[in-house]
């Protein structure tokens, strides 16, 4: 297992939190990550689910995907020691944002977000394990809705062997947070002008994502 670091904020420090359990909770209210990662000296982003998962008292972030994708293709590929084992692991960098507010000041330099983001940097492992594989498609399939592995028929056997599965192993991670009201940034009438006369409203607009009325897949014709 790596050690497990804090990547402490230079910025605003009092927004810093650097627990695992609040960034779990983060990456559980976010459908999707974003995976950075370097590919033939050429930096790389993409849209990923990213579970965080405790296998054996070792909680790490898991990747899926096929294996033709580059970032799986890039892990697979990596050199490898006489024994089989990586010689450098591949390293990632593993952000989630969620915006839970507009934060509306009375000048344009104090608009901002209310927001919760994580910045998780880490070592990839490819995961070869049936049975691990089977429970990380589990967590990614009710991460996308609570309850319906349960509910949808059993995954076949060669999508399970078909599906490729990255362990990322946590080397450091930080999450910062921004709440609350928002800050009236000071004006010079005299040099920037006068205010409104119309006093200018303040304050936060809540956002919440919702889910709209389900649509049927349309049956097949016979």
């Amino acid at each position: 297992m790596a050690t497990l670091q804090p990547a402490e904020l230079r910025r605003h420090k009092e927004r810093g939190l650097y627990d695992i359990d609040a960034i779990s909770a983060l990456f559980a209210d976010c459908h999707l990550a974003h995976v950075s990662y370097v590919r033939d000296e050429v930096p790389e982003c993409l849209p990923m689910i990213a579970l965080v998962h405790t296998i054996d008292d070792n909680t790490a972030i898991y990747l899926h995907g096929h294996p033709s994708a580059g970032l799986m293709e890039t892990v697979r590929q990596n050199p490898k020691d006489a024994e089989g084992n990586d010689i450098k692991k591949v390293k990632v960098c593993v952000t989630a944002t969620k915006v839970d507010g507009l934060v509306l000041s009375s000048a344009p330099n104090g608009h901002t977000f209310n927001y919760r983001s994580a910045v998780v940097h880490g070592e990839c492992t490819l995961i070869n394990d049936l049975e691990v594989k089977r429970d990380i498609m589990k967590g990614v399939t009710n991460h996308i809705i609570a309850g319906r592995w349960e509910d949808v028929n059993p995954v076949a056997s060669f999508q399970v062997s078909l599906v490729s599965v990255i362990r990322v192993d946590i080397l450091s991670l930080s999450m910062k947070i921004r709440k609350g009201k928002p800050g009236i940034q000071p004006r010079n009438i005299e040099k920037d002008g006068p205010d409104h006369e119309v006093p200018v409203w303040t304050g936060t607009v809540p956002l919440y994502e919702v889910l709209d009325q389900p649509v049927a897949r349309a049956k097949q014709e016979t």
